[in-house]
């Protein structure tokens, strides 16, 4: 006896599109960390904690979309926008110490192409929530 079992099409909301991303952002994040570390010796003035915290943020903030998303979006908007920007902000400075002219080269530049797309995705996806 042969069974067919029919797919599954499975239609994500905007939270778990949000949560997705900032995973991916944290995941990213914590890569640019490692090369900051081992880019140390080279490069002593470089914050190396900084990409961490930014990851152990984003982390934070992919739990709460996916909490909110369960409970409701009574308190969504205002506070994961304050510390969506605070991410994003953090993640254009962190970026530009090791981009542009004069600055450390250490290998982050493609990790930092999957961050700026998917903090922008973010940002859009909580403004239409």
């Amino acid at each position: 006896m042969t069974g067919t079992q029919e797919g599954r099409v499975t239609v994500l909301d905007d939270s778990e599109w949000v949560a997705w991303d900032l995973a991916r952002v944290s995941g990213a994040l914590s890569e640019i960390a490692t090369t900051w570390r081992r880019a140390k010796p080279c490069h002593p003035g470089l914050p190396v904690g900084l990409p961490q915290r930014l990851a152990d943020l984003a982390g934070r903030l992919a739990a709460d979309v996916r909490s909110l998303a369960v409970t409701g979006p009574q308190q969504r908007d205002l506070e994961l926008s304050v510390r969506l920007s605070a991410l994003r902000e953090g993640a254009a400075y962190a970026h530009a110490i090791t981009s542009g002219p004069g600055a450390p080269c250490v290998g982050d530049a493609p990790l930092w192409d999957s961050v700026r797309p998917a903090l922008q995705r973010t940002g859009s996806l909580l403004a239409l929530a």
